[in-house]
């Protein structure tokens, strides 16, 4: 069952598009924006507090689409998106239409629009490092994620030492895995995984090889999906001890799609447990529990 708020036909005046003419002159604008949130408790007492002001709501999609001119609708259903479930912790999700009455184009049109639908989502990632200060780049790969206004670093297991994986000769690794809030979809999310990567210096010439960090996306939500680019859940989890374990301590009954059984039977499973030793116990203490401020 879900529960929706729903605010139609909003309609405001702003100067989106991609002819000059849109932005000197401006147009007309309508909003729909559905937000899926849990209204039993505003149901139940009658308190605002409760719920999602849709004045407020009102507001914050007012302030885009009056905003700043885009030369895209696109951008402006993302911004609104955005916003909507930066401000408002209440909503898990929301759909939004943004509409373009009478666009000046070719053609007979009543209308052209753009509908995207965005949430949180959890996501849980795996990071390691084996060249240099790798504590330094584990956390300096947190405070990046952290960073980004997209991102939430929830939960951070312990930090392990582990064995390297792979017939690469190498240092042994730092490992730890993390759980996350996004409101990025998969490939974006594993873009900016991509450009943190780069940004601390990751090289990719020697596959398994040594790395100063490494960041994989291991699952989001209960997505399943096998592209080129992007396999989830990650294919080797159910093979990594030096993934289950961390895993383990944050989400031991987190049960992986596709593979259907939990993160702790796969562990305590695991055949060949050896190479994974406590390096830093996550004591609640400092930043991400790990690091001294």
């Amino acid at each position: 069952m879900t529960d929706t708020i729903r605010l139609n036909r909003m309609q405001f005046y702003g100067y989106h598009g991609a002819l000059p003419e849109e932005q000197r002159i401006g147009q007309r604008f309508d909003v729909d924006l559905a937000l899926i949130c849990d209204l039993y408790q505003a149901g139940i007492t009658d308190q605002l507090d409760q719920t999602v002001n849709y004045a407020d709501v009102y507001t914050q999609v007012k302030e885009i689409v009056e905003g700043p001119a885009w030369a895209l609708i696109e951008t402006v259903a993302e911004k609104i998106a955005e916003k909507i479930l930066s401000q408002f912790d209440a909503v898990q999700g929301c759909r939004v239409k943004v509409i373009k009455p009478n666009p000046p184009i070719a053609g007979h049109y009543e209308s052209v629009s753009v509908e995207i639908e965005r949430q949180r989502t959890i996501a849980y990632l795996g990071l390691g490092s084996n060249i240099d200060d790798r504590e330094g780049f584990l956390e300096r790969a947190l405070d990046a994620l952290q960073a980004d206004p997209k991102i939430h670093v929830e939960r951070c297991s312990s930090i392990y030492e582990t064995d390297p994986y792979g017939p690469v000769d190498q240092n042994d690794f730092l490992n730890m895995i993390v759980q996350i809030q996004t409101l990025l979809p998969p490939m974006a999310l594993l873009r900016t995984l991509h450009d943190i990567e780069a940004d601390l210096d990751r090289t990719r010439e020697v596959h398994w090889g040594p790395r100063t960090i490494d960041l994989d996306l291991l699952t989001f939500d209960q997505m399943i999906t096998r592209t080129e680019k992007l396999s989830l859940p990650h294919p080797e989890i159910a093979r990594r001890a030096f993934v289950l374990k961390p895993f383990a301590e944050i989400a031991p009954h987190l049960v992986v799609p596709g593979i259907n059984r939990s993160v702790m039977d796969m562990w305590q499973n695991l055949s060949g447990e050896e190479g994974v030793r406590l390096w830093r116990k996550n004591n609640g203490e400092g930043k991400f529990g790990l690091f001294a401020n």
